[in-house]
């Protein structure tokens, strides 16, 4: 690992070519021999055993309660880990084609893969396939909008394309505007409110303004190289050759200037929160902080916090801990999941780790718990470390 006053490079053993973070503290890659690493951030220590996927890995994606992992590889594979035991749950071979594209709910039950042919949702804890496979062809990308309701896959060739997550109904097809005319690794991307879908190609962004039926696009800083995308809802990042720019979600505004490194950009991703940008080039995978680069507003969010509604103060004051037990569960359950929806926290993880105990789960009570650890500030670890020594889950 290398460090300088503003990026830190890790090396891997082969090319980088797929990226995603586990929190704001760890990002996991994809490379080209076939194996998945995960690395922490602040030191560049490989934090787990390196997972073997089936072929060069084309595309990852973890769930936002950090407990599942899938990776899609041109072995015609994808595959669900268990984050925590870096073992394989779910392993769906001989696919149509490469799997180029995998994403995850927000509420992490399902997942969806894309194989140059079609898309498929998947039930993440059985396996079970929930859709029949749905055909687009030259198809490499896809993504769940924020809410789940809707997933959107994108075609080299045949445009961009929105399904209802629960019958597989068509509800927006762009034709052929939007196709990527490449081989982007993620060429899409969802505003925040799931209104509007961002689509990479060659020289470009489009948008599209799904609630009033209208696209737009823009150029972008780089014409002759394929494009991949990032975003977390609040501005785009954008690679393309070896340079980077950023983008305002709303005013499709370059918001400052481009980030260039030495050699072509395989990958990128975000952290949840966009603080931290990982691109792949060559065997490093080099992370910056974006906070020394864009204002405040484009990281912060106003995230929903474990409460106590009216309904269960009423049962507690009636002296029914029972039912009071039941509500609060169903509730905390309820507002950690979408706390870790809007992005990954400390005090996200804590919640759902106490759901999940409550449930009877103590291995995920105690893992959730530890990723608590990956998303705080050093000044908080002492707090959890005295959580955890006093045994409190």
């Amino acid at each position: 690992m290398t460090t300088d006053t503003k990026q830190i490079r890790i090396v891997s053993p082969s090319d980088v070519l797929a990226l995603t973070f586990a929190g704001e503290g760890q990002v996991i890659g994809g490379h080209y021999l076939g194996g998945i690493r995960r690395w922490k951030i602040e030191d560049g220590q490989q934090q787990s055993p390196t997972m073997g996927a089936n072929g060069i890995v084309a595309s990852l994606a973890i769930s936002q309660d950090g407990r599942w992992l899938v990776s899609g590889d041109r072995g015609k594979t994808a595959i669900v880990w268990n984050a925590a035991t870096q073992e394989k749950a779910h392993e769906l071979k001989e696919r149509a084609g490469y799997v180029l594209g995998v994403d995850i709910s927000s509420d992490s039950t399902n997942f969806a893969i894309v194989d140059y042919n079609n898309a498929e949702i998947f039930s993440i804890t059985s396996g079970i396939r929930l859709l029949a496979p749905v055909p687009h062809t030259n198809v490499t990308g896809v993504k769940f909008s924020p809410d789940g309701s809707r997933f959107a896959t994108a075609s080299e060739t045949h445009g961009v394309r929105v399904y209802s997550t629960h019958n597989g109904n068509i509800l927006f097809d762009s034709g052929q505007k939007g196709s990527s005319g490449s081989w982007p690794v993620a060429p899409l991307a969802w505003s925040s409110d799931g209104q509007q879908l961002f689509v990479a190609s060659v020289g470009k962004i489009t948008c599209f303004d799904l609630s009033k039926s209208l696209s737009s696009e823009w150029s972008i800083h780089e014409d002759q190289s394929r494009v991949s995308i990032a975003s977390n809802g609040r501005f785009i990042a954008c690679a393309a050759g070896s340079s980077i720019s950023l983008w305002d979600c709303v005013s499709h505004k370059q918001i400052s200037s481009i980030i260039t490194y030495t050699s072509q950009i395989n990958c990128l991703a975000l952290s949840p929160s966009g603080g931290c940008l990982a691109c792949g080039i060559g065997k490093n995978t080099t992370t910056r902080n974006l906070r020394d680069v864009l204002p405040l507003e484009y990281f912060e969010d106003s995230l929903p916090l474990v409460r106590m509604s009216g309904k269960i103060l009423k049962s507690w004051t009636q002296n029914d801990p029972t039912n009071t037990e039941v509500l609060l569960s169903d509730e905390l359950t309820r507002d950690a999941k979408e706390s870790l929806r809007v992005r990954p926290s400390p005090i996200g993880h804590i919640a759902m780790a106490v759901a999940l105990l409550n449930q009877g789960d103590r291995d995920g009570a105690l893992w959730t718990f530890d990723f608590a650890f990956q998303d705080c500030e050093l000044y908080d670890i002492s707090f959890l470390l005295l959580l955890k020594v006093r045994k409190m889950i």
